[in-house]
């Protein structure tokens, strides 16, 4: 499949989500608690933002301002609606743009925040191309699909395989980090309410419209049925993997 049909059939079974991967207030806050030296006002980026849930959080939860980017324009046009019906619009500025090659200044940033979005460029490239952004001081917090324990089920493994081959640990990307000049402030998996409820719910409630809508469609049922699977595997064996929280720091010259 090419990869623009992919991302396009992907935006059509999430629109209308209240998230577009796991989280959830909560774990945003919890996050946001170990960035324990931010400025009073700080100046924040949120990368691969989607539809904003963490973005809205942020916003109730800071006093700075937040740049909200993502290469989706329906999901920036829902961030602006939500920011708008809870009277944060004022503090959000959203940008259309591509987080493999974010638009701003070196030193530009406070914090810099990225959810469920890292994986798309990788892990390592985005510590690395995002440490410019940051000011003297400055926190990075991203989730990242991650290993949690060791021997998982084969069919876990052949998933995650097909769908994201770049799948570490949470001990050899806390090594990556640090190989790339970060310090680990901290940071924690996602719980599987965080999965289950916050995510998975209503995606699958979801997904009995999107096959309807897309009928015959091989490429969409394809999607769904990945889809599928990924929650059933989830359900079954989130022990072993999903998504973890990395707070991080440039290491000071």
């Amino acid at each position: 499949m090419r990869e623009q049909r992919l991302i396009e059939l992907l935006v059509a079974l999430h629109r209308g989500l209240p998230r577009l991967g796991p989280g959830s207030t909560a774990s945003t806050l919890n996050a946001l608690a170990l960035c324990e030296e931010l400025p009073a006002v700080p100046e924040i980026l949120d990368l691969g933002c989607g539809s904003g849930a963490q973005t809205l959080t942020l916003a109730e939860a800071l006093d700075g301002r937040i740049t909200a980017v993502d290469l989706i324009a329906d999901f920036l046009a829902v961030l602006e609606r939500r920011a708008s019906q809870q009277r944060l619009r004022a503090a959000i500025h959203t940008i259309q743009a591509d987080m493999n090659a974010p638009p701003f200044a070196d030193a530009s940033f406070d914090l810099v925040w990225s959810e469920g979005a890292i994986y798309i460029i990788g892990f390592d490239t985005g510590l690395a191309r995002w440490r410019p952004l940051l000011r003297p001081g400055g926190y990075l917090a991203v989730t990242e699909l991650s290993w949690f324990k060791p021997d998982p089920p084969a069919e876990l493994v052949a998933f995650w395989r097909e769908q994201y081959p770049g799948m570490r640990t949470v001990a050899d990307n806390i090594a990556a980090a640090r190989a790339l000049g970060w310090q680990y402030f901290g940071g924690f998996p996602l719980p599987q309410n965080d999965w289950n409820r916050e995510y998975h719910g209503p995606l699958r409630k979801r997904i009995g419209e999107f096959r309807e809508a897309y009928a015959g469609d091989t490429e969409a049922q394809a999607v769904a049925d990945a889809s599928e699977t990924e929650m059933d595997l989830m359900r079954r064996y989130a022990d072993f993997c999903g998504y973890a929280f990395y707070v991080l720091r440039p290491v000071r010259g």
